[in-house]
Parts: structure tokens; sequence; C-alpha cells
């Protein structure tokens, strides 16, 4: 609308000087401009062009004030202006009609199924943008603070732009609509790196504002993730593309006489959107890189997550002026209902990632809700007597025990039935261990030992038919089984005695060292220093971590045997400089970065079979990586040693994708690529991107040649 009345006035005097009488269409026109200035400028320049700076009531005020009859009045009121002309007789004047879009039926069913989509989400989200609180089902936070208020306009403008994104692919077939989206997208991409990274203009300019980077540093907090992927990346320029085109046709239309529409037009299509997307992720990820590592942010990284547990409530106007749609009390969830239950494990097992999420929301409830069929009594040894307490074994549970067991299921689907199994565990954990147990005999060897994964994570103590089924499975001939059982058994110790601990003022139930020197104790050396890497890496990971400190004298004493076992294959220097980084890995708990160490090591040695076990440990999970990107890259080598080269790449793209600062981990995407056979022009274009994006040095680039060079020899041969 800004625009048309900037066209409108500039159109009066050219029309004028060629003898034309426009004094009505100056008023019509003017009028049309003072209508636009009271409803709709403000909200254009702090909400549209740009997200600017605002205060919280004011924001909400315009964004209440965006009304269907307001928007259809000032697009007839164009009408009417334009139509003004034609009394004049203007030469070359064409007669206005309606766009075919408008009538185009698969255009207009595209837009109503996007709309509905949006309509009928079900459940409720988190909303830290500062809309939040105008949109329906949505448990909003307040950002009262510069710092908090730039974090919270980034976060809405990533729901535009994701939004934009799903619309685009939708209606790419339309290619004049998709232009308009287009170039909404960009001017959404600078609006983006506008208020992340602080932009250099003359002081007082009306663009000046501070970015994130800046008000974060005004906190005392590092804003070193946005920082360094501007300094290692070619930022300015990448941005500067997308701002010429933003400039002349997105938040403004050029009225310089200089430029054709047609040119315009040329200029919106030759830039190249998948590449502006593809820095615009790079942008993003440095913006929840940053959320991640300053604490008061850390809720911004988590905006449009769902919310469970939480009932919805549609109270929210629309734009269309309609009235509010009456509450309804929701109905309870049918936890009793075996229909649903299939219907559900469908959803769960094949479904996307929402309906996963409410299939397990669903399974969550029947779970703890669904009728009883058993109740199991249990007998807790307290040493001076017992203690005795009754568990409950519901509908869900046969349910689920049976689907287990079902004929033709497959292991993806037996895998899949293992995770929904896990993702409930912490609400009720021993009749969930309980129906693993059941009819287990009746599994293969393979799904006999996920199983046995599953009950150590699941953690459920004191619970004897768990025990028992545990300890006979380290007794197995089968390697494989006895690790899984062991670890098992020892996650189960870990969980039930760190509690007590804990609980008790470190009162000790049992000794750490006994325990586990019974576990260990029919092992060979090769199978106990694959035992105490698991046993030391869970014991520091996620699901355990936060009992260490109840367990540190025996952890210490965990490290110090995987160091003497490990000293022995590494063929060390005289300033025992393997020694040294063997030491840094186990201080950072990254003990699959010292299972590939020592694999490594075993390459030409006549003890091949520790290595592939090393190996096939850190790919399996028994030895598990820490949470730090350093672990990340060495479970990638893993992968990649083991030829696994798709798992190896998912696990180096994630690392390149959550650190947008760091080169290297760039180019290990690229490396892994570029020893996959077939992937030769992906790569690439990896390559190219990589060189576009960023700001690489000699040695950087050396790098990349290899690869280059691998790929031609590999094709040549």
């Amino acid at each position: 609308m800004r625009d048309f009345v900037e066209h409108a006035r500039g159109l009066r005097r050219p029309l004028n000087q060629a003898g034309f009488d426009t004094r009505a269409f100056h008023r019509t026109k003017e009028a049309y401009a003072n209508y636009f200035d009271e409803y709709f400028k403000v909200t254009r320049d702090r909400l549209g062009a740009h997200l600017q700076d605002f205060d919280f009531s004011g924001r909400l005020e315009l964004w209440n004030d965006i009304e269907i009859g307001k928007i259809n009045f000032f697009v007839d009121g164009a009408q009417e202006i334009y139509e003004g002309l034609a009394p004049l007789n203007i030469p070359g004047y064409v007669p206005y009609a309606d766009p075919p879009e408008l009538n185009d039926a698969v255009l207009k069913g595209a837009l109503l199924a996007f709309q509905r989509s949006k309509q009928h989400s079900s459940g409720v989200e988190l909303g830290v943008d500062p809309l939040a609180m105008a949109r329906d089902n949505t448990s909003a936070t307040l950002n009262l603070t510069p710092v908090h208020s730039r974090a919270g306009q980034l976060a809405l403008i990533r729901r535009w732009i994701d939004m934009q994104s799903v619309l685009l692919e939708k209606l790419k077939h339309h290619p004049r609509v998709a232009r308009i989206i287009k170039v909404r997208i960009v001017t959404d991409i600078v609006s983006f790196c506008d208020c992340l990274v602080t932009r250099s203009v003359a002081p007082g300019a009306p663009q000046e504002m501070d970015g994130l980077d800046r008000l974060v540093a005004a906190e005392s907090q590092s804003a070193a993730p946005i920082v360094d992927f501007v300094a290692a990346s070619h930022f300015d320029a990448e941005l500067q593309m997308a701002r010429r085109v933003r400039d002349k046709i997105g938040a403004h239309l050029e009225a310089d006489d200089a430029y054709t529409l047609e040119a315009l037009l040329s200029d919106l299509d030759a830039y190249d959107l998948g590449q502006g997307a593809a820095f615009y992720k790079r942008a993003l990820a440095a913006f929840i890189k940053l959320c991640h590592s300053v604490i008061f942010l850390k809720l911004y990284a988590a905006d449009g997550r769902r919310i469970y547990g939480v009932t919805s409530n549609s109270r929210v106007a629309p734009f269309s002026g309609e009235a509010l749609p009456a509450a309804q009390r929701p109905l309870p969830p049918p936890v009793n209902d075996e229909q649903a239950y299939h219907q559900n494990l469908g959803r769960w097992l094949d479904g996307d990632e929402e309906q996963r999420e409410e299939a397990r929301q669903f399974f969550w409830n029947a779970f703890l809700g669904s009728e009883v069929v058993e109740p199991i009594e249990e007998a807790e040894d307290l040493g001076s007597g017992n203690r005795f307490w009754t568990k409950q074994y519901r509908k869900m549970h046969a349910f689920v025990a049976s689907a287990l067991t079902r004929d033709h299921l497959s292991d993806a689907d037996f895998a899949g039935l293992l995770e929904l199994i896990l993702s409930c565990s912490r609400g009720d954990p021993y009749p969930l261990a309980e129906l693993l147990v059941r009819q287990v005999e009746r599994l293969s060897k393979f799904r006999q030992s996920l199983v046995c994964y599953a009950l150590g994570e699941i953690g459920s103590s004191p619970h004897a038919s768990v025990i028992s089924f545990l300890n006979a499975r380290t007794q197995s001939p089968l390697w494989g089984m006895r690790l899984a059982a062991t670890l098992a058994l020892f996650k189960t110790f870990v969980q039930s005695e760190g509690i007590l601990r804990a609980n008790n003022k470190e009162r000790r139930a049992a000794d750490f060292g006994s325990f586990v020197d019974r576990l260990i104790a029919p092992m060979t050396d090769a199978e106990l220093l694959i035992c105490s890497l698991a046993f030391a890496s869970n014991l520091t990971g996620r699901g355990l971590n936060y009992l260490l400190r109840w367990f540190e004298a025996d952890y210490k004493a965990l490290q110090s045997r995987i160091e003497a076992l490990c000293l022995p294959y590494l063929k060390d220097d005289a300033a025992a400089d393997k020694a040294k980084l063997l030491r840094q890995l186990i201080e950072t708990y990254d003990y699959v970065g010292v299972a590939l160490m020592v694999a490594v090591e075993l390459e030409s040695d006549p003890r091949k079979l520790l290595r592939e076990e090393l190996l096939d440990s850190c790919c399996r999970g028994e030895i598990i990586a820490a949470s730090h990107d350093q672990a990340g890259r060495h479970l990638a080598m893993c992968f990649y040693l083991k030829k696994l080269h798709a798992r190896a790449l998912e696990i180096a793209r994630d690392i390149a994708d959550r650190n947008p600062d760091m080169i290297p981990a760039q180019i290990l995407v690229a490396q892994i690529m570029g020893d996959m056979p077939g992937a030769e022009e992906d790569t690439k274009q990896v390559i190219r991107g990589i060189r576009r994006s960023y700001k690489l040095d000699v040695a950087h680039e050396a790098v990349l040649a290899h690869v280059e060079q691998e790929i031609t020899s590999r094709g040549a041969a």
C-alpha cells in the first residue's frame, strides 16, 4: 500500500506535464494515503518491511488492528484510484482485470488447505515471539528487556520464514504467486540478519538498531556463536545480495524511473533462493547455538515446541472478525479402546513428527490410566526385612506385549515399539519392564539383546523377573548378548543405588566396586576394555550423569582402569604424546574417542578382532558419545571406518548444521561424501557451497582440493 501511494504520487507530475486534468485523481489518492497513514503505515514499517522495536502493548494493538475488512477496503481503494485514470484517456492505459489466479480453483484449494492446516492444529505450543499472545492455543512468554525482545523478534521471523517456505513449496507451480512469496521470504531473511547482527549505518539513521550480538555482549555474555560465524563466513556479501532484492522489490517497490518493472522482476527471478535459504539456515543455526550457550536465552531455542498435559483453548479473535467459537470441555482420551490402540500405534510407527508426538501422549496416558488387568506384587529386601508393594499391569501393557511378539513384525517396527516404551518410561517404569520380559523367550537372540538395552534404560529395580532375565543373559555364549545384559545390570544398579545415596546422605546399600567386579569377573582383557569403556561412557552420559557425584571415587578408579587397559595398545613415542592424548580424552568423557584411538592403533595389528569390536560397540551405542562435538566427530569416524557412510554423514551434517561458525565441521561433511561412490556431483556441489560461503585459508583449500582429487581419481579408474 505504501508503494502504491508513492507510485500514484509520482504519476501525477508527468500527467500534469502532458496536459491531463488530475485534480480528481489527486483528491482520491491523497484521501487513500491519509487512510493508509492512519490505519496501516506504522504496521507496515514496524511489522512488515522491517521488524523493529516497539513496546509490547503497542505491538499487540497493531496486530489486532489488522482485519480482512480493512484490507479489502484498501484493495478496493487502490482499484478505484487506478480505474479513475480511465476517463483521462491516457495512451497505453489498460483496463483493470482480475488476475486469473483469483479464479484458479486449484490455487484456491491449496490456499484453503494451508489455512486449515494452521487453524486445526491441536495441542498447545510454546510461543516466545512478540505476537505469541495473538495466536490460539499458545503459552506465551513476555519479552520485556532489549535482549529478550530482540530474541523474540528473531523467533517471530523464523516462524514467518518457515510458514512461507511451506507455502512456496505448495504453490511453486503458480509462478506469479510464487514470486510474491519469494520476495516475502527474501525480505524476512534480511530482517532476520539485521536483528541478529548489528548493522553498520550512519549514527541516527532510521535503520540504526542493536543486533542480538551487541545486546548479548551488553549483558556481559559471550556472543561468540554469532561473532565467529560472521568472521568465518562471507556473511556481509551474502546478505547484500538479498538486500539488493529486498530494497527494490521487497520492503519497497523501486519508484525510480531508471528501473522498469520487467527489470525488477528479472532481478527477483535471478536471485537464487536456494542459496539464500542456505545462508538463512546458517544464520538461524548461529542464533540457536547462541540461545543454547546463554542461559537466559535457552527458551528461545524451544519456540514452537508442543506442550503436553495442557488443554488447548481457542480465545483469539480471527482477522475475519467472526465470533469466537464456544469453549468446549475436552473429552478424556479413549485409554481403554483397543481400536484407538491400533490407530495410535500406526501413527507412532508410520506417521510424521506431529502424529508421533500425539501418539506418544496417547500411550503415556493409557500406560498410566487404562484398566488394570493384573496386580503384580514385588518384595524389596531392606536388609533388616522386606517391604512388599504392588504395581498395576494394565490393558495397554498387555496390548504392547502382544504387539512385540506379533508374527511378521519387522525389526524396524520392533525397534519402534521399544522406542515408544522408552519414551514413556519416566511415568511408571515397572510395568513397562515387566511387559518386556513376559514373552521375551519367544523372541530371536538379536531382539533379546535389544530388550536388554531397553531394560537398562528403564532401570526398573527392584524387579525380580527383570534381574533374573538379565543374569541369565550374562551367561550367553554370544558376546553381544553378554555385553548388553551386563550393561543393563550396571545401569539399573547405578540408577537405584545412586538415587538411594542421594536421598539418604550418601548411605550406601551396595558397594560399586564389588558389584562391578562380579559383572566383569569372567571377561577377557579385550572384553574388559570394551565393558569398562561402556560403563564409563554411560555413567557420564545424559541418562546417568546426574548421579555421577555419588560415585566420584568409583568413577576415578574406573578411569584409572581404562587408562591401564589402553596403554599397552598404544605405540607411543618418547614424549608419550599418545598417553597424554588418552588422558585428555578420558578427562573430557570422550570414551568413543578412546575406543577410536585404540582401534586406529590396531589397524595393522593381528588383534583386529578387538578393533572391530570397539568400533561396533560405538556404532551400536554401547559405548555412547559424550554430548560435545568432539565426541560426535569421533563417533562419525567410527561409522566411517566401518564403511557405514550414510550414518557417518548424518552425524557430520548434524554437527556442521549446529556449528555454522566452524569451518572444519563443514569440510568434514565434504570429506565423508567424497568417499561415497555415487555422490561425486553432490560432493562437488557441497565444496562449491563451502567456498562460496566461507573464508578459507590455505590449509582448508588443501583439504578440499584433496577431496576433489580423490573424486577425479575414482572417476578415471
